[in-house]
């Protein structure tokens, strides 16, 4: 019965709202119905934090369903808008590794852990700086 709530209802809820929904339906293994959900709010040009979040679900999602090249994509639209993710991309990176792992491409494989592994030097470095200008 919820799941039926959870979609019907999906025009009255907002694109954060149903962020949430998206996140049961992949909990549950339900992944087409999360792929209805975040394709949904990607159709409604959410807020970019939104946007970025609902992408690297989806990609999961599609991921989960062995669809790589759908998986892939949408994994490389939440790392076009890193900025947003709360994690600056190091998830969607990650997630790319493993796609690329399960259809044996070692070349991206290795790119993509550079990359994430760039990404987390980058962070250590603003919270160094951070650390250094706050009073502690």
């Amino acid at each position: 019965m919820a799941e039926e709530k959870n979609t019907g209802n999906m025009e009255e809820e907002t694109a954060e709202e149903l962020i949430l929904v998206g996140e049961e339906y992949l909990a549950e293994g339900k992944y087409e119905e999360a792929i209805e959900v975040y394709r949904e709010i990607v159709r409604r040009d959410p807020l970019l934090p939104t946007l970025a979040k609902a992408c690297n679900d989806c990609g999961a999602a599609y991921a989960s369903l062995k669809q790589y090249e759908m998986a892939i994509s949408f994994f490389n639209a939440a790392l076009n808008l890193s900025d947003y993710l709360l994690d600056d991309g190091i998830s969607a990176c990650y997630n790319l590794v493993r796609v690329y792992r399960l259809i044996d491409d070692e070349e991206k494989v290795q790119q993509y852990i550079k990359r994430a592994e760039l990404i987390k030097e980058e962070q250590k470095i603003r919270n160094d700086l951070a650390q250094k200008v706050l009073p502690g």
